[in-house]
């Protein structure tokens, strides 16, 4: 097999010439041997190679140009009792040299389309990558511009909003409570930015720290959507690889915030355990169900989080009835979440 690797690794005049060569050598063994032994396979190697290497063209001519040598080599003596049964049998040799040719084209030719199918799966795999990555990047500009710039500004809203309503009140003016009411809002509005940034940048997410990111999103989930959010770990699960733990987390966090919004569940809950070599993370909610999708399509939520699963060597699994709630789970290797993650 090495040598026929070697061999096709050539440029195809020098195949070509190769095969030349083969078949007188094999056109002199069969005319050595007489009618005693038969070179039918023999005669199939040069066929193969240069039909694999130059194309059919020159398979078929090769074909006849074998068919010929066997030809001139029995000619004197071969088992047929007539010429005519002889030439019959060459021509029969020349057909199955010819449908060689035919099978070792369409061999080269699947071979060929499997190679651009792979090709083109992994370029779409990396499209998914950068497109992830870019999507990641924005989170995190998104996450910096709220913590820095807005929440900032809406801190400074509130300070002003409490130094105009005590202006008001000492002057004895009624607008003091209007305000107040508006340092209420802009302090509000500090918490849900300061949550929604902290929602977009992940924590550290080796050691405990995915536990206690999973932990902080169902927190926040409560403080947004008033749910009742839960969590809860079994099997002291522990991820050595950050960028593992940070998969794991935006799977939680989109399934999270897809229940919250279109679900209609009023309880949720968030589970990751570990069980033998195994992390399982699960995020169950008691809402409306999913309702089969068109042509069975989701969006790219739940696209995006099969990605996600698969680049950890596991699988997403969602099993879901109208009216019966949702539970998505995503189990995965432990040696995946050792070992080196796509950076995202």
């Amino acid at each position: 097999m090495y040598f026929i690797e070697k061999l096709l690794r050539q440029p195809a005049w020098i195949v070509v010439v190769e095969g030349l060569g083969l078949v007188g050598l094999i056109g002199w063994i069969d005319h050595v041997t007489g009618s005693e032994w038969s070179c039918f396979a023999p005669y199939a190697v040069p066929i193969v190679l240069v039909t694999w290497k130059a194309g059919r063209r020159l398979g078929f001519m090769m074909a006849a140009l074998c068919a010929l040598t066997y030809w001139a080599a029995d000619r004197l003596d071969n088992p047929y009792q007539t010429q005519t049964g002889f030439l019959l049998a060459v021509f029969v040799w020349w057909f199955y040299f010819s449908v060689l040719v035919v099978a070792v084209g369409a061999l080269k030719g699947k071979s060929k389309s499997d190679q651009l199918r792979i090709q083109a799966h992994e370029y779409s795999q990396s499209l998914e990558l950068q497109i992830l990555n870019a999507s990641e990047a924005e989170q995190q500009r998104i996450g910096l511009d709220l913590h820095d710039n807005l929440g900032p500004h809406l801190a400074a809203i509130s300070y002003a909003a409490t130094f105009l309503a005590n202006d008001l009140r000492r002057g004895g003016l009624p607008e003091a409570a209007q305000a107040d009411k508006i340092n209420a809002m802009a302090s509000d509005a500090v918490i849900l930015a300061r949550d929604l940034a902290r929602g977009i940048f992940s924590l550290p997410m080796e050691g405990a720290g995915l536990a206690i990111a999973l932990e902080d999103l169902a927190r926040t989930t409560i403080g947004r959507n008033k749910l009742s959010v839960t969590f809860h770990e079994t099997g002291n699960p522990r991820i050595t690889d950050p960028q593992a733990g940070l998969h794991l987390y935006r799977i939680a966090q989109e399934a999270v915030n897809n229940a919250a919004k279109h679900s209609g569940a009023r309880k949720i809950t968030i589970a990751l355990d570990m069980i033998d070599d195994y992390f399982r993370l699960t995020i169950a909610d008691d809402g409306m169900g999913m309702a089969p999708a068109p042509n069975g399509s989701r969006g790219m939520g739940l696209h995006t989080m099969r990605y996600r699963a698969q680049s950890l060597g596991g699988e997403l699994k969602i099993e879901s009835r109208p009216g019966a709630g949702t539970i998505i789970s995503c189990q995965t290797p432990n040696r995946s979440c050792q070992s080196t993650m796509p950076s995202i």
